[in-house]
């Protein structure tokens, strides 16, 4: 973490994002007196894990663990994810995370006209992950005609999810990228670019698209072990050759090359652990081609539904699988809070559960009638819910959706319609 590759917010881009957020002068006025009381600190040296790098600033304030410090040696105030700072570093902001929780609980405005994902309100969505590189075989055999033909006729889901990334996996594609095939390796991008067929055949029938990304990337910060030998490390080289860290070089080479390729064909956006990458670069890079496309960055809280300043919708990640089915009594808390309030800290409430075991796979968790109600409950409080769907054959990735599951989106499709009649 060298001292030159600290991201620069401009204070300017900080007061453009608070206007279109709407929020009331009482807030700001509020807030600003919290922050200047709480967080006046003297300059001290701020290091990374390894004490390799090191930077002299004065400590901001801090959110959603990711620090705000104002170098001395220029004044500019920089982003950096809690992680890559010391123990000794991480140990002396334990002091501000109680105010940091005070603070969020100051009230924020409900915010909905004009707002960025208006449209998902009252609406409904489902998943799935098509192959990648990973299964490059499974990839260019993929049947976009044969998944149009099964769901053309849930004509009241309003969105569908589909992958640029390989699920979880942010070092496989499913749409072809110059760069990384030049710089990284010709084994992570596909020569056919399914993302892009099976977007417009979506547009084309009326649904709006919103793309998955896994914020990782090549850098591969949460799944190291899963990436193809070499590719991390020729990442991570290419990124220094442009004096970028390998986090903002997702958003700069990869994310905004996608955005500037698909335009306003691309809805919105759902990005995965948004720790491992810079998230106020992967929005403005998402932002690149469709300057109004509605992002989630999964923040989680499981069971609850939580944002961030980036968010314009939440990004819904019930409990881990692992732990519990989706359809266990302890997730229907998400329901209950759009029910509640269908803005949460000024983000549409949003929820993501799998109808199957885990995400992709696996025998189905819902009754018929569980699906129905947490939908039409969801869409009656105007939030927003996309219900994962695994594929036919999951193994081998071949379309169209799962039987059992599909058959339960068009009971919810009937039900949906019935109920706007």
């Amino acid at each position: 973490m060298r001292a030159e590759n600290f991201r620069i917010l401009g204070f300017g881009r900080v007061i453009n994002r608070l206007a279109t957020l709407h929020r009331s002068m009482v807030y700001l006025t509020i807030v600003g007196m919290l922050t200047s009381s709480v967080f006046a600190e003297s300059p001290r040296i701020w290091k990374s894990p390894n004490g390799t790098f090191s930077v002299e600033a004065e400590f901001v304030g801090i959110k959603n663990d990711v620090v705000q410090l104002r170098r001395t040696d220029n004044n500019y105030t920089v982003s950096v994810p809690m992680r890559q700072l010391s123990a000794a570093d991480q140990e002396y902001l334990q002091q501000f995370t109680k105010v940091e929780r005070h603070t969020a609980e100051v009230q924020k405005p409900k915010i909905s006209a004009g707002h960025r994902a208006e449209w998902m309100e009252g609406q409904w969505g489902f998943r799935f992950n098509m192959p990648g590189m990973m299964q490059p075989e499974a990839l260019a055999s993929f049947d976009v005609r044969a998944m149009m033909d099964q769901i053309k006729v849930l004509d009241t889901a309003a969105w569908v999810q589909i992958n640029l990334t390989q699920g979880a996996n942010g070092s496989f594609y499913t749409s072809p990228h110059a760069e990384l095939a030049k710089h990284i390796s010709p084994d992570i991008v596909p020569e056919r670019d399914l993302f892009g067929e099976m977007l417009d055949a979506l547009n084309r029938q009326g649904f709006k698209v919103m793309v998955y990304f896994a914020s990782e990337g090549p850098a591969m910060g949460k799944h190291p072990d899963k990436a193809l030998p070499g590719v991390i490390e020729n990442w991570k080289e290419y990124a220094k050759s442009l004096k970028m860290t390998p986090e903002e070089a997702v958003a700069e080479i990869i994310v905004k090359e996608y955005s500037l390729r698909y335009g306003t064909k691309i809805a919105a956006w759902w990005f995965d652990h948004p720790s491992f990458g810079d998230i106020p670069m992967l929005e403005k890079a998402a932002r690149a081609g469709n300057p109004n496309a509605a992002l989630a960055f999964s923040v989680r809280e499981f069971s609850k539904l939580t944002s961030n300043d980036e968010s314009d919708f939440t990004g819904g990640h019930p409990t881990p699988m692992k732990k519990q089915k989706a359809s266990t009594e302890e997730n229907e808390v998400a329901i209950e809070m759009i029910e509640e309030d269908n803005y949460i800290d000024g983000s549409l409430a949003h929820f993501f559960p799998p109808m199957q075991e885990t995400w992709n796979s696996g025998e189905p968790v819902f009754e018929t009638e569980q699906a129905i109600d947490w939908t039409l409950r969801v869409v009656k409080a105007k939030g927003a819910i996309t219900w994962a769907v695994a594929l036919a054959d999951p193994k081998k990735k071949k379309a169209p959706l799962a039987t059992f599951q599909f058959n339960q989106l068009k009971a919810i499709n009937e039900a949906v319609r019935k109920s706007r009649e």
